[in-house]
């Protein structure tokens, strides 16, 4: 006798172009595209192409990024959470000046938590650690003797991450993460006033030195005042733009 017949039961299969995976898709498009926009305005403050106090136009940067003003409207309240933004009641926003104050304020606390971090480093990290971390440095040295300033910012930042990172410390990289966020466009200026990008080169190899001979004191007073003269140069960069 042939056995009955039984009715397969398979497990559903969304039809193509149903509402949930699209739905999905298209959230996952729209966060791509928010974070790209978040970043490149970003981009456009660090550089300087949005200075300083600069009122922002919507409409300019839809046309210049290629998107519609959601996106721009959303990244504008990221980048001012951040710092780098002011939003300015029924009037937009612009680029947000810090003060003289903010920046000594600033740049004390993230010269403070990077000789921390440096010491700990110093101290505890393998020779192969520190090893990739002279990688790095001598690949910013190549880019300081190219006159790739966008490179050679972009690595001298990773350097300054990884230490954080070495020192496992949770806390202190998420702190110095928000700092830094808020110190990129003066540390970027900063490289590009007279005599700076050389003196801090110098500065680094002393660092990273110090760091291979384990003298942690040593490599953190170098880092301390590292940081603190980026954040002086950045100061005295602005002082010809007050006299006028």
């Amino acid at each position: 006798m042939d056995k009955p017949m039984t009715e397969s039961v398979e497990s559903p299969v969304p039809a193509q172009g149903t509402e949930e995976p699209s739905g999905a898709e298209d959230r996952r498009r729209r966060h791509g595209v928010h974070a790209d926009t978040c970043d490149r305005i970003r981009d456009m403050i660090v550089h300087g192409d949005l200075a300083s106090g600069e009122r922002i136009n919507e409409m300019d940067l839809c046309e210049v990024l290629g998107v519609s003003r959601t996106p721009i409207r959303e990244a504008l309240k990221v980048l001012a959470a951040e710092g780098l933004v002011e939003l300015l009641p029924n009037r937009g926003s612009r680029v947000t000046t810090p003060s003289t104050d903010e920046i000594v304020n600033l740049f004390a606390v993230i010269a403070a938590l990077e000789r921390l971090a440096v010491e700990t480093v110093t101290l505890e990290a393998s020779e192969q650690a520190l090893a990739g971390l002279r990688e790095l440095h001598d690949e910013m040295l190549q880019r300081f003797a190219e006159q790739d300033r966008d490179r050679y910012f972009e690595l001298n930042h990773r350097i300054h991450e990884t230490i954080i990172a070495m020192a496992g410390n949770p806390q202190l990289s998420r702190t110095h993460a928000d700092l830094m966020t808020r110190a990129r466009r003066p540390r970027f200026v900063a490289i590009t006033t007279d005599g700076r990008w050389e003196e801090s080169v110098k500065e680094h190899e002393l660092v990273m030195s110090a760091m291979e001979l384990r003298d942690a004191r040593f490599a953190g007073e170098i880092l301390f005042r590292h940081v603190l003269k980026t954040g002086t140069a950045y100061i005295q960069s602005l002082a010809p733009v007050a006299q006028n």
